[in-house]
């Protein structure tokens, strides 16, 4: 339904004239046809289409990373712009607090310390909070 939803949207936007929003749209929507020749079974689930977003969303992150390093505003301001639209179809994550209560509740649970605690938590809570913050709670509190 996500892929549907995007490939409806580019329409929208090109009848609006909205010629940077249909750019980024259509690049989400290449990465996902590459995706779709990949999955091979009907049409591109909705988790699937998760994944490819969460992917592209971390090449944005890390190209404004690099640009504000170097100086470049405008590119910078410019992945932040595709950045902007990406997370529109990225269901929310949990945010640091409550991935702690998460961690230290699985920890209890579990008694598990350090990496494999990471791998209970990373099983529990894939796809609703961020990695690395999960990575950096473990480890400073659960090591």
């Amino acid at each position: 339904m996500l892929y549907a939803q995007l490939k409806s949207e580019v329409i929208t936007a090109q009848k609006a004239g909205d010629s940077k929003l249909v750019g980024i749209l259509k690049l989400i929507l290449s990465e996902l046809s590459y995706a779709q020749v990949d999955y091979k079974q009907g049409e591109l689930p909705d988790e699937e289409v998760v994944r490819v977003l969460r992917k592209e969303a971390k090449k944005r992150n890390d190209a404004i990373e690099i640009y504000e390093k170097v100086g470049e505003t405008a590119r910078a301001d410019q992945e932040k712009y595709e950045l902007s639209i990406i997370e529109k179809y990225l269901p929310t994550m949990m945010a640091e607090a409550d991935v702690e209560i998460e961690v230290a509740k699985i920890a209890k649970e579990t008694g598990l310390t350090g990496g494999r605690l990471m791998g209970a938590v990373m099983g529990k809570l894939k796809g609703k909070a961020d990695g690395g913050m999960i990575n950096k709670i473990v480890m400073a509190k659960f090591s």
